[in-house]
């Protein structure tokens, strides 16, 4: 039986040099080919956190926002399950939103990967499937379209064709919904 190495990202102690506003949360792939990419270009409110967690506490210039991407792999999940584990011991300033998982195939999870996936999801507050998409495998990335929270959710009609996947949408309508959950509650004084 071989040991597997965990996975863990370091944390920044300053901003990420982005132009301001930067993105409402980073993505935070678990390995490489998670599908950070293609989901920071299909929403226009996340970025790439090029594997290292964000400093958390410098809010008027970056969001501490964070959600872990990983495919639905035993690896994939396994390593995700480390850095939220991370996340948690290591009390990071950053706040960790929840997990992405993303289909590595199509047709049903095998067994083990859908008893692990219980697992890790469950060890975050919110979790958002992304399905498989097979026009993915020969598209160019910077050819995707990009969603925005405020064109609100596309109303599907017969024989249309939307440019951004439904479950693409929905993640990131939950994704959005749980960075405004987060912030913090102004008080008027009154």
């Amino acid at each position: 039986m071989s040991i597997r190495e965990h996975t863990s990202a370091d944390a920044r102690i300053e901003p990420y040099p982005v132009p301001t506003p930067g993105p409402a949360v980073w993505l935070l792939g678990a390995h490489g080919g998670a599908g950070v990419s293609t989901l920071a270009q299909y929403w226009s409110f996340a970025d790439d956190a090029k594997h290292r967690w964000p400093c958390g506490d410098a809010r008027e210039i970056e969001s501490p926002y964070v959600v872990v991407v990983c495919r639905e792999t035993i690896q994939g999940l396994s390593s995700a399950h480390d850095l939220i584990l991370e996340h948690r011991n290591r009390g990071l300033v950053c706040e960790l939103l929840g997990l992405v998982t993303v289909a590595n195939a199509p047709g049903p999870l095998p067994k083990e990967v859908r008893q692990l996936r219980a697992i890790v999801t469950g060890a975050v507050a919110a979790h958002w499937a992304i399905g498989w998409h097979r026009f993915l495998a020969s598209a160019a990335r910077s050819s995707l379209p990009t969603w925005r929270a405020l064109d609100g959710v596309p109303i599907q009609t017969k024989g249309a064709v939307i440019a951004v996947p439904e479950d693409v949408i929905a993640a990131g309508v939950g994704i959005v919904t749980a960075i405004q959950s987060a912030l913090p509650t102004l008080w008027s004084g009154q």
